[in-house]
């Protein structure tokens, strides 16, 4: 197999360098990754600025531009010869649930993979980010780096995601001490959580107003391992139950009740409902 791995953490970040190491161990590895952290960069391309690239000692390469660019670059130019199997991105540094895919960088690389037609799969470590970005080791991810080469080699993970045109695989493995507190593999959809705080104001140095922007959620419901919505427990069986909650599980509720989540999510679709309801429009 054949993997193209890159980030929005930086090409040193020891998330991505754990996941290398893992996946060189059943197959080719390539690394294409951002010169420095490009978290919440979504799959936004540089088309304004000329990329440039530096090759690394370990071979990596390094691009002065977003993940997106970074696999952009490498199918179109770099790698053009090379038949890549799958573009894994991450491991990432903290949870990419919900709605997160929408502004991740990890999530926004797999994606561009993906409308190439090259199966994608983005990678999130929940909690990675902990100990602050900077001061976490590449041991700290070994445990997740070594699931995901797992999900290669114990199922025919790769295979599925190849007959799921537009679809990306978004991949988040919970923040455990050792891989026997992993209670195993959930496919789960999406979930929604509210944001804490999403913006915080403060006045710097000089006395002006500053904004941090925030994707951090309310701490109750990202952790809370409750039944999805909708629940009418009065309308279903035991038996109905229990396959409603094997299927209809969220991410963050399969992540916090110990299970790898594996949620696919579809792009580059007009839902026909949608059609059928604004065509009714009087435009």
């Amino acid at each position: 197999m054949k993997f193209l791995i890159s980030n929005d953490d930086g090409v040193n970040a020891p998330g991505l360098l754990a996941l290398s190491q893992a996946l060189s161990s059943i197959g080719d590895v390539v690394v294409v990754a951002p010169n420095d952290e490009q978290s919440g960069c979504a799959s936004a391309l540089s088309v304004s600025k000329p990329l440039h690239t530096q090759q690394l000692p370990s071979g990596a390469i390094a691009v002065n531009g977003s993940p997106a660019d970074c696999i952009y670059l490498a199918l179109h130019e770099l790698y053009r010869q090379t038949r890549f199997d799958c573009v894994i991105t991450g491991i990432n540094s903290g949870a990419n649930l919900g709605q997160d895919v929408m502004f991740s960088g990890t999530f926004g690389a797999a994606l561009t993979a993906q409308l190439f037609g090259i199966p994608a799969i983005a990678t999130s470590l929940v909690g990675g980010g902990v100990k602050g970005k900077g001061q976490e080791q590449v041991s700290d991810y070994q445990m997740a780096a070594n699931e995901i080469a797992k999900l290669f080699t114990e199922t025919p993970i790769l295979d599925a995601v190849k007959n799921l045109p537009y679809h990306v695989l978004n991949v988040n493995i919970p923040n455990v001490d050792n891989a026997d507190d992993i209670k195993g593999r959930k496919i789960t959809a999406l979930g929604h959580s509210q944001i804490a705080r999403p913006v915080h104001h403060m006045v710097d140095p000089r006395g002006r107003d500053a904004y941090w922007l925030s994707l951090r959620k309310r701490q109750n419901e990202v952790l809370k391992d409750k039944v999805p919505e909708p629940w009418p427990p009065h309308q279903k069986t035991p038996e109905q139950m229990t396959d409603f909650l094997t299927t209809k599980m969220t991410d963050d509720q399969a992540v916090a009740a110990g299970y790898i989540s594996l949620s696919p999510v579809r792009l580059h679709h007009t839902p026909a409902a949608a059609l059928e309801t604004l065509s009714a429009l009087a435009l």
